[in-house]
């Protein structure tokens, strides 16, 4: 028996051993990752059965839940020259498909307009095809390579997708906020979204900002951003640009890691605008920092959630209100120049907020053109340029003239003639009273600003007043 017993010692210390080796080995190899596959523009996202889920993660506490293959960012790109040289400001653009009007193509071109062509060096767009209808995701990556094919070979344009995998149980989740099971859903897979894209950006900028799939910005917006940044000497986690929801929220690169595990630790219970402040309070920052005037306006009326609208407005969004209350009777506006959709030139003739905002400088013989429905007998005109966050942006050199006669080519604006000179454009702006004066008793049919130099800076038209005659 004693003889035996050293034997059986060893034995069992060989046994001990091997087993030690062969849980390292298993460890080892459930830790290595390999590449996975996507759709190749047409091609849904390839499932690979050996491939660890992100639901194998969740299961694994003691895994970390943002533990992700090797070179995944890489095959995350539908378009694969995708830049990765540290930039400024990431900007994050969820997007899922929707019932009745899509938005990200609109938003996106919002961005570019406002954005300089030096700008856009020092930004990333990263748009994630969040939806899992391969052929929604298909068509939406065409149309934006072929509208944004500039912006993409520059390395700044990222279009993503994640595989189905990566995501949690969707069903059967936590009864929360009285909600039906669909908007449950809803909302679980849009906080796995969002921490999918943190997750991507989170190496790619110096600061990332959460925006939505249905904005618009104004020019300016990037160097509003970096303003409101250096006023902060203390420490600061998030900075908002809008006050709505999840939209215009920024944060150091370095932390959206963090807030990424924090929305995926509560997905199922709560959604992402909860979390982000609840993230804050954690991360030591108790007030909101809420800039204002903000820069970021919701747009959407038909939410991604089917059946849903939401018309929501930011409060402190810069409305650009009108103060020369103008008679103006019925027209039509046009322009030789370019604009942004939001900023278009009906906005600075009617009696309703908005202004025309060009998108490139205005050029010598460039015009600016009120039609009249119905000729007018015009007592005083006042126009103003610019604003005082923009002071450049206001026309430098023009005149102003009447048309006391005009002809009808179809479609689109006529052809106005018989004109008279009514004054010149001093520091951005021109007021003329008593029209009568120069004009005699004619009706007028047309008021046309015409640019008579070029000028460096974009246009701002901020208001048009035209009073008539009241008998």
């Amino acid at each position: 028996m004693k003889a035996f017993l050293p034997s059986a010692i060893f034995l069992i210390s060989v046994v001990s051993v091997f087993t030690l080796v062969f849980q390292i080995l298993l460890l080892l190899h459930r830790n290595s990752h390999t590449g996975f596959n996507f759709f190749n523009t047409s091609e849904s996202c390839v499932k690979n059965s050996n491939k660890e889920t992100y639901k194998d993660y969740l299961d694994k506490p003691s895994v970390d839940l943002t533990k992700l293959p090797r070179k995944w960012r890489d095959d995350t790109q539908i378009f694969k020259n995708a830049s990765n040289q540290k930039r400024f400001l990431t900007i994050g653009i969820p997007t899922v498909k929707r019932e009745k009007d899509e938005y990200i193509l609109n938003t996106v071109q919002s961005i570019v307009n406002c954005t300089t062509e030096k700008e856009l060096a020092e930004i990333y767009i990263v748009v994630f095809l969040a939806d899992f209808d391969a052929k929604w995701k298909e068509g939406i990556s065409r149309q934006l390579r072929e509208k944004f094919q500039k912006i993409i070979s520059l390395g700044t344009l990222h279009v993503i997708q994640a595989w189905e995998s990566f995501y949690p149980q969707l069903d059967n989740l936590t009864h929360t906020f009285e909600d039906p099971e669909t908007k449950k859903k809803w909302r679980a897979k849009q906080n796995v979204d969002y921490a999918f894209l943190f997750l991507y950006s989170e190496i790619l900028a110096q600061y990332y900002i959460q925006m939505e799939d249905d904005i618009y910005t104004i020019p300016g917006y990037l160097q509003a951003i970096k303003d409101y940044i250096s006023k902060f000497k203390e420490h600061w986690v998030c900075l908002e640009f809008s006050e709505l929801g999840f939209i215009g929220k920024l944060y150091h690169s370095y932390d959206i890691n963090k807030l990424a595990k924090m929305v995926l630790l509560f997905y199922a219970q709560q959604p992402c605008d909860v979390t982000y402040l609840n993230f804050n309070t954690q991360m030591l920052q108790f007030k909101r920092h809420i800039s204002r005037p903000t820069i970021f306006e919701h747009v959407g009326y038909h939410s991604s959630l089917p059946g849903k609208v939401q018309p929501l407005k930011d409060r402190f969004f810069q409305s650009y209100p009108k103060t020369l209350k103008g008679d103006n009777p019925p027209a039509s506006v046009y322009t030789s120049m370019p604009f942004e959709g939001y900023f278009n030139p009906d906005n600075c003739y009617s009696r309703e907020n908005g202004i025309f905002w060009s998108t490139r400088p205005g050029k010598a013989n460039d015009w600016f053109t009120v039609a009249f429905s119905v000729p007018q007998m015009v007592n005083k005109i006042e126009i103003d340029t610019g604003m005082h966050i923009y002071p450049l942006d206001k026309i430098h050199h023009a005149k102003l003239e009447a048309s006391l006669a005009s002809q009808a080519k179809g479609p689109g604006k006529p052809e106005c003639s018989s004109n008279k000179l009514l004054g010149y454009f001093d520091d951005g702006n021109i007021k003329v009273d008593n029209v009568q004066s120069i004009t005699g008793r004619h009706r007028i049919h047309c008021l046309s600003i015409i640019l008579t130099n070029k000028q460096e800076t974009w246009v701002i038209v901020r208001e048009i007043a035209v009073f008539v005659v009241h008998k």
